[in-house]
């Protein structure tokens, strides 16, 4: 039998937070449909958090027609929303940083394992890794140096140089034999840079610009602080809704 995906074992346990004649009645019915959905989902982790924010706020709402508006329950419920998003967004940030590394990474395993595939990358022309143009790309260079850390071959230039990090990456590839880093070499200019060792004991680095990521990572925090605003006003309107209702049954 197929495994469930994490997102989907998580959906159905947090049915299980819906009183019990709701659950009873829709529960399966939610799950198959969420399901279908995901499968079918372009960016999954948009479609995770809008599936998630829906559910606590659904949560909310069935909860609420089944028991009155107590202050402790609004409290542990705008906790929990607001701790649930907070997760969404340091998983979101780990995942999409992962996503600039991937190519640096895939392109330094491959010359450590094959060192004159090199040979083809590093003709001309040069990308300059300060340009704009270069930093909104997804564009990666690569970098040979000796033993010492002294660049001798690249397909990039920063200010009209071949790219040197600081000599203190190459000592800790030495002693890991692969390590991964931010590298600013000057404000607005941000790597993502990985380095492996080769057998003739130089080194090898590929780096690709974080402005993209970092501009993905900027939106989709803009996309939970809407998220948690709606939740927040969606909160106050359902309980002067209630408490106007109430207002009136006593009057």
């Amino acid at each position: 039998m197929k495994r469930q995906p994490v997102l989907m074992r998580v959906y159905a346990a947090s049915l299980e937070l819906y009183p019990e004649a709701f659950r009873e009645r829709y529960g399966a019915e939610m799950l198959d449909t969420a399901s279908r959905e995901y499968a079918a989902a372009k960016r999954p982790l948009r479609f995770a958090v809008v599936l998630m924010g829906d559910t606590a706020m659904s949560v909310f709402r069935e909860n609420l027609r089944a028991t009155p508006v107590r202050p402790v329950m609004l409290a542990g419920f705008v906790m929990f929303f607001s701790f649930l998003l907070l997760g969404v967004a340091l998983f979101g940030q780990q995942r999409l940083r992962r996503g600039a590394d991937q190519a640096p990474e895939a392109l330094t395993a491959q010359v450590a394992a094959q060192p004159d595939s090199a040979a083809a990358r590093l003709g001309w022309p040069r990308h300059e890794i300060s340009s704009p143009e270069w930093l909104s790309s997804s564009s990666s260079f690569l970098a040979l140096y000796d033993a010492s850390g002294k660049v001798w071959a690249a397909n990039a230039e920063f200010e009209g140089a071949l790219p040197q990090p600081p000599k203190g990456i190459f000592a800790t590839i030495r002693a890991r034999g692969m390590y991964k880093v931010t590298w600013q070499p000057e404000h607005g200019v941000r790597v993502a840079l990985a380095g492996r060792s080769l057998p003739d004991g130089g080194f090898v680095l590929a780096g690709q610009s974080l402005i993209p990521g970092e501009a993905r990572t900027d939106s989709f925090y803009r996309f939970l602080l809407e998220l948690w605003a709606v939740m927040l006003l969606y909160t106050g309107v359902l309980v002067l809704s209630r408490w106007w209702q109430a207002s009136r049954r006593t009057v």
